[in-house]
C-alpha cells in the first residue's frame, strides 16, 4: 500500500478507533454506574440511588443530604463519606445489624464499623421528649439497647433517631443511611448463586416458635443460600456473644460483596440484581447524590476494606443483657477509624494542664489504670 493508499485510508481508519473508543467509554461508563449501586448495596448501601429514581422508586426526604457540590466532584475534590446501613428484623422493628461504612477517597481507605446490638445507650432529651409528646412507649430512664431505638421511634422517626443515637455514640456525623430487611437479603444472595463461606463452628437454634427460622448449619466451607446465609447472620450462640456474631458477619458481608462485584455476577445478573436493590433496599440517598459519587468508584477496593467493633464487655443490669462499650476505647477508635488520628500522639501543650480522672462506668478499677497511664505519659493527673 503506497502512501496515497494510507492517506485515503486515514479518514476511515479513524472513524473505527474513534467508534470503538467511544463503545470502551459507554462500557466503562455502565460498569461504573452497575459497579456502583452493587458496591454501596453491598458495603454501604448507598445503592438504589440512580435506579431507584429512574424507576420511580419512592424514598424518603434526605436526613442530611452531601454538602459536596457538582465542581468538586467534576474536579475530583477528595471527601469522606458515613453510610449507617441497618439491617432489620422480621416486622422491619428493631435494627439487627448496625454498623457504618467510612469512605476516605484522598487515601483510599473503605471501612466498615460494627456497632452490636445489645449495646446500652441513653436517649437524649429532645427524643425523649417526642416520645412523651406523641404517646411512644418510654423505656425506663430513658437507657436501653441501641437496636430498640428504632422501635420506640416509630415508623415517623425510626431512620432519624437511629442515625441521632448513633451520631452521639461514636461522635461523627452520618451523611446517608440505607436499611435492608431480611427478604431482601435472602433475595440477593440467591440471585448471585450463594456465596461460598466457612461456618466457623455448628449452629443450631430452634427460634420456630416465635416466627423466626430455625438455625442449623454444620462446620466448614460450603455453599450458602438466601435461607442459610440468614442462619448464619442471625445466630448468637457464641463464646463472646455479639462480638463474635458481628466478626462473622463481617467475614459474610466481604465475601458477599467479592461475589456481588466479580465480572461474572455482575454479566449474568445485572438486571435481577439491579431490580432487588430499588425494589428491596430503603434509602436517602437521591439520584444528585449518586451523580456526585460516581466518579469514586474507582478508588473502592474490597479487598482492602478495614473492619473494626467498638469495644466493650456484655453485662446483666437490672436483668437485662447489654453490651457496654468501653468510652475511651471507643473513642481512641473512632479517632483512628474515622479521622486518621494516632491516638498515642498527644500534643505537648496538654501535659501543662492538671487532669482529673472519674470513672463514669460500670468498670471496676478503671479510672485508676487511667490515672497511671496519664501520669507514666507525663500529664499532671490530679
Amino acid at each position: 500500500m503506497n502512501k496515497r493508499d494510507i492517506e485515503r485510508d486515514m479518514p476511515h481508519r479513524n472513524k473505527k478507533v474513534k467508534k470503538r473508543k467511544r463503545r470502551n467509554q459507554i462500557a466503562r461508563f455502565f460498569k461504573i454506574v452497575f459497579s456502583m449501586v452493587l458496591t454501596f448495596v453491598v458495603i454501604a448501601g448507598a445503592g438504589v440511588f440512580a435506579y431507584s429514581k429512574f424507576v420511580g422508586f419512592e424514598q424518603e426526604e434526605p436526613l442530611q443530604g452531601s454538602e459536596m457540590n457538582f465542581m468538586d466532584a467534576f474536579v475530583g475534590k477528595d471527601i469522606t463519606l458515613n453510610v449507617a446501613v441497618f439491617g432489620v428484623d422480621g416486622d422491619g422493628t428493631r435494627t439487627d445489624v448496625i454498623f457504618i461504612v467510612h469512605f476516605d477517597s484522598k487515601s483510599g481507605k473503605i471501612g466498615l464499623m460494627s456497632v452490636p446490638r445489645d449495646t446500652r445507650v441513653e436517649i437524649n432529651d429532645a427524643m425523649y421528649t417526642y416520645l412523651v409528646e406523641n404517646g411512644k412507649y418510654i423505656p425506663s430512664g430513658a437507657v436501653c439497647k441501641i437496636n430498640e431505638v428504632h422501635a420506640y421511634a416509630g415508623k415517623e422517626k425510626a431512620n432519624e433517631f437511629s442515625i441521632i443515637q448513633l451520631e452521639e455514640l461514636l461522635g461523627i456525623e452520618i451523611d446517608h443511611f440505607v436499611k435492608v430487611n431480611f427478604e431482601s437479603f435472602r433475595a440477593l444472595v440467591d440471585l448471585v448463586g450463594g456465596i461460598d463461606f466457612y461456618v466457623p463452628q455448628d449452629m443450631y437454634w430452634d427460634m420456630r416458635d416465635t416466627g423466626d427460622p430455625l438455625i442449623n448449619l454444620k462446620e466448614g466451607m460450603q455453599t450458602l443460600d438466601g435461607d442459610k446465609a440468614e442462619q448464619l447472620v442471625r445466630f448468637r450462640r457464641y463464646v463472646n456473644g455479639d462480638v463474635d456474631r458481628v466478626e462473622v458477619q463481617q467475614a459474610f458481608l466481604k465475601a458477599f460483596a467479592e461475589k456481588v462485584l466479580s465480572t461474572d455476577t455482575i454479566k449474568n445478573n445485572l438486571p435481577s440484581l439491579i431490580k432487588a436493590a430499588y425494589e428491596y433496599v430503603e434509602t436517602d440517598v437521591t439520584v444528585l447524590d449518586a451523580i456526585k459519587y460516581a466518579q469514586y468508584i474507582d478508588d473502592v477496593d474490597i479487598n482492602k476494606i478495614q473492619m473494626e467493633t467498638i469495644p466493650g464487655v456484655g453485662k446483666n443490669i437490672g436483668g437485662v443483657s447489654y453490651y457496654v462499650h468501653d468510652e475511651l476505647g471507643t473513642s481512641d477508635l473512632v479517632d483512628r477509624f474515622f479521622f486518621n488520628k494516632d491516638p498515642n500522639v498527644v500534643s505537648a501543650d496538654s501535659r501543662e494542664y492538671k487532669i482529673e480522672v472519674i470513672n463514669g462506668g460500670d468498670i471496676k478499677g478503671l479510672a485508676g489504670k487511667k490515672q497511671e497511664m496519664l501520669v507514666s505519659e507525663g500529664f499532671n493527673v490530679l
